[in-house]
């Protein structure tokens, strides 16, 4: 769910025009993803779109253990990590808010995702027939639980 909270600490973090993410005690608790597009003559739609589609693709072009498990493993990866995917995928995440933030010669994007997970030795997502973990009557069609 679209949480104004979430965004407010995107906001917060793309106001300065930082380019590395906030420290965690900063970020109300979120997980936080950060993105920077050296850029200025660009749509920020457009640059939204792309800082997302970097964040999903992680998956696909570094890939993770099939079951899901997110051991500590994964922080010792290099450039060749998923903790962005996983930060977006996290199954309990409940709420997620985005700012960006024209900073003259680059943009900046934030997302805030809760509680965002990368729990050591916690799945990703369990691996299991769609919508198997929802209430019951809460699955929303497209493969998703109402929360």
């Amino acid at each position: 769910k679209y949480d104004c909270n979430a965004e407010a600490y995107a906001q917060q973090s793309v106001a300065n025009c930082r380019r590395t993410e906030l420290p965690a005690y900063a970020t109300g608790g979120h997980k936080q993803n950060l993105f920077v597009f050296n850029q200025a003559q660009a749509n920020p739609k457009a640059v939204i779109h792309y800082a997302l589609s970097q964040w999903w693709s992680q998956l696909a072009r570094f890939g993770m253990r099939s079951n899901m498990m997110f051991y500590q493993s994964e922080y010792n990866r290099g450039a060749r990590n998923v903790l962005k995917w996983a930060k977006m995928a996290w199954w309990s995440n409940k709420r997620v808010g985005c700012s960006i933030k024209n900073c003259g010669s680059f943009y900046v994007v934030s997302c805030m995702y809760s509680p965002g997970g990368l729990n050591v030795n916690q799945y990703v997502y369990r691996v299991a027939a769609v919508c198997s973990d929802c209430p019951r009557g809460q699955c929303d069609g497209q493969a998703l639980c109402r929360w």
